[in-house]
This record gives structure tokens, C-alpha cells and sequence, in this order.
């Protein structure tokens, strides 16, 4: 136990004088090392390369055969060409079904990208505060350490009983733990904004003034929205390409006369082909699309009413949290006097220890709810621009 605040002792002093690593920095390195991204761009990059394949025209057929007895097996498609003619528009169908999986696809990558930047978000704000709670712990060590020194001299000046320095000295104590654990608990904070951005930020400190503008609300460029507006196009692809699936097939047919005949001729074929019965597989196929297009335009109305009450709660949880925030500040300053104050008493003989301890830890308490109010007002602003589905832009 004393090895590893000895560590966040030494270590400290260096990381605190490390280069700022703001917050823009922190979004812009995830983006580009984060794993998780370049998958989501590779499957967005293999949907889009499927739907160019769904729609591609139908391919061109070359046949080419010879039987080894005559009259038996093909004739005059000895040698074809055939090229299908899509006249019922089963290709476009197709496309639009690659579409809309492209669609989805580019709405799983944004869902990556928010989910990222929500952990960068909260990992390098939770280190904020804990830097900040390092400073006010390193200020509570100075006074404490202040004290002690000015109850020192008035034991030797015989103004104050050997019990007082004995208090003064568990204070100092007591302070230099919660320095040593505030350290500790700073550079853990940091590791995480490590893993969240997935870089080496050992030579680098957070931005203790970071903060951020709450975003602007737009729902359709929420990931969750986008999928399910994609995915109800989907559907309805699903039920349009079905019902060209039974429409009839036109096939132009390029064919050579048989190997044997002594003169070769050359001529084409317009074919007609369609489906007698099959069974009610279209029927059926056309029916599902349309239920599931109905379950998920449903479902897109209650995630759309979800994501706008969640909106409206967190509103109110910023709005809490700021003016918490700015009664805090206003009760520290006026604790901040009266530390002074009581100090100024104590080293003037006209105060006692403990007015200044009292006045001392009060400061403290205060400084570190002001700290968990202002964390409090960031986490809420990230989380807003996770339920706003809301992307932060940051220089490349």
C-alpha cells in the first residue's frame, strides 16, 4: 500500500507538467485508432460493394456444346448468346434492396462512432475531475501543511498546548493520503481515457477547463432512427422484389445451326418465360415484407417518442446540474474567506485550531461537490449528445 502512493507521489508531479491533450484531440485519435471503427467502415465498404452486385444487370450467357451422337442432346444451341432484358424491372428492385442495406450499414457505422465518442466523452471527463480533485486535495495540503508549521511555532512560543500539534500533525496526515489516493485515482481515470481512444497518452494530461455546448437535436441522423428508417426501406424493397420474383422473364437469344449442318446460319430468339405456379411463395414472400415494414415503421414511432423523452429528461438534468453548479461556486468563495480568515485568527493568537480545521475541511467538502457538480453537467451534455445521436466534429 505505501509502494503504490510512494508511485502516485513520484509519478504525479511529472504528469501534471505533461503536454494538454484537449478534448478534440481525444474524439480525432479514437477515430483513428479505435479497431472497432475500421470494422464498421469494412462492413460498410462490403455492403456497398453487395448492393453495386444486386444491382448489376443480369450477366451475359455464352453456351457452347456438341453431342457425340446425332440427334441427341441440343441442336441449334450448339452455339448461343443469351442476354436477359429486364422489362419488369426485377434489377431495379434489386438495387433498391442493396440500398437499403447499404443504408443500415452506414447507420451501424454512425452507431460505432457515437458509441466511441460517448466513451471518450465520459473517460476524459471523469479524468478531468479526478485532476481537478488532485488539485483540490494538493490545495487542502497546503493549508493543512500551513497550519501545522504556524502551531509548531506557537508551541515554541508556548501559546498553544502540545495536543494542538499533535491534532495539526494527524490533519497533515490525513491530507497527504487524500493526496496521494486523489493521484492515484487521476492517473486510473487517464489509463481509461487511454483504452477509450485507443493511444499511448502517457506524456499527455487532460485539459482541466474542457467542456462542451450542449448539441443541437436533430433525430433522423440518430443512428437508431436511421437504422430503422433503413431497415423499414428495406422491407418494403423486400416486398416490391418479390413481386417482380413472379413476373415473367424475357430473354434475348443470339443462336448458331448445329455443328453438322454443312452451312452455318446465325439468327435470334426473343423468349418469353414465366412461372405457372409456384405455390403461393410469392404471395407469401410479398405478405411477410409488408407485416414486418408495419412492425418496424412501429417500432421507429417508439423509439422516435423514447429518444425525445429522454431528451426532455436530460434537459432537465443539465439545467439542475448548472445552477447547482453556480450556488457551489458562490458557498466556495465565501468558504475560501473565512479559511483565511480563521488562519489569519489562528497565526495571531486570537483563533483557535479548530475554527481552522472546521473552516479547512468545509472548504474542502465544498470544493469537491463544486467538482462533482461540474462532472455531474458533463456527463449529462454527453449523454444528450448520445440520445441526440449527435457526432462532434473534430479537425482530421
Amino acid at each position: 500500500m505505501k509502494t503504490r502512493l510512494l508511485l502516485a507521489l513520484l509519478v504525479l508531479p511529472a504528469w501534471s507538467q505533461a503536454q494538454t491533450f484537449t478534448l478534440d484531440q481525444a474524439l480525432a485519435t479514437a477515430r483513428t485508432s479505435r479497431q472497432a471503427l475500421v470494422s464498421a467502415q469494412l462492413d460498410a465498404e462490403s455492403a456497398a460493394l453487395t448492393a453495386r452486385g444486386l444491382g448489376s444487370y443480369p450477366a451475359l450467357t455464352l453456351g457452347v456444346g456438341q453431342s457425340d451422337r446425332e440427334g441427341l442432346g441440343a441442336t441449334d444451341q450448339d452455339l448461343f448468346v443469351s442476354l436477359p432484358v429486364d422489362l419488369f424491372g426485377k434489377v431495379s428492385a434489386s438495387k433498391n434492396l442493396g440500398r437499403a442495406q447499404t443504408r443500415i450499414a452506414e447507420a451501424q457505422r454512425r452507431q460505432t462512432l457515437l458509441t466511441i465518442q460517448t466513451e471518450v466523452l465520459i473517460a476524459y471527463f471523469e479524468a478531468v475531475a479526478a485532476a481537478r480533485l488532485k488539485h483540490v486535495a494538493d490545495g487542502h495540503l497546503q493549508v493543512v501543511d500551513a497550519l501545522h508549521q504556524a502551531t509548531v511555532r506557537r508551541l515554541e512560543e508556548g501559546t498553544v498546548a502540545e495536543l494542538q500539534v499533535t491534532r495539526s500533525s494527524i490533519e497533515l496526515a490525513r491530507a497527504r493520503q487524500a493526496v496521494a489516493t486523489r493521484g492515484a485515482s487521476a492517473l486510473a481515470a487517464w489509463k481509461r481515457v487511454e483504452a477509450a481512444t485507443g493511444a499511448d497518452l502517457a506524456s499527455q494530461a487532460p485539459d482541466l477547463g474542457a467542456s462542451l455546448a450542449a448539441p443541437k437535436v436533430d433525430l433522423a441522423l440518430h443512428p437508431n432512427i436511421m437504422v430503422l428508417a433503413a431497415q423499414v426501406s428495406q422491407a418494403e424493397a423486400e416486398r416490391d422484389h418479390a413481386q417482380r420474383e413472379g413476373m415473367p422473364e424475357l430473354e434475348l437469344v443470339g443462336l448458331r445451326t448445329p455443328w453438322r449442318e454443312p452451312e452455318s446460319a446465325y439468327g435470334l430468339r426473343l423468349q418469353l418465360t414465366w412461372r405457372g405456379l409456384d405455390f403461393g411463395r410469392s404471395r407469401n414472400e410479398q405478405a411477410a415484407a409488408s407485416k414486418r415494414r408495419g412492425a418496424l415503421q412501429a417500432a421507429l414511432r417508439d423509439a422516435t417518442s423514447q429518444a425525445e423523452a429522454n431528451l426532455a429528461a436530460l434537459d432537465i438534468e443539465i439545467e439542475d446540474a448548472g445552477k447547482r453548479l453556480v450556488a457551489l461556486q458562490a458557498i466556495r468563495d465565501s468558504a475560501s474567506v473565512l479559511v483565511a480568515k480563521s488562519q489569519q485568527g489562528f497565526t495571531q493568537g486570537y483563533g483557535t485550531l479548530l475554527d481552522v480545521l472546521e473552516a479547512t475541511r468545509a472548504l474542502r467538502e465544498i470544493e469537491q461537490e463544486r467538482e462533482e457538480a461540474q462532472l455531474a453537467v458533463n456527463l449529462a451534455v454527453a449523454a444528450k449528445y448520445e440520445a441526440a445521436g449527435r457526432l462532434i466534429e473534430v479537425p482530421e
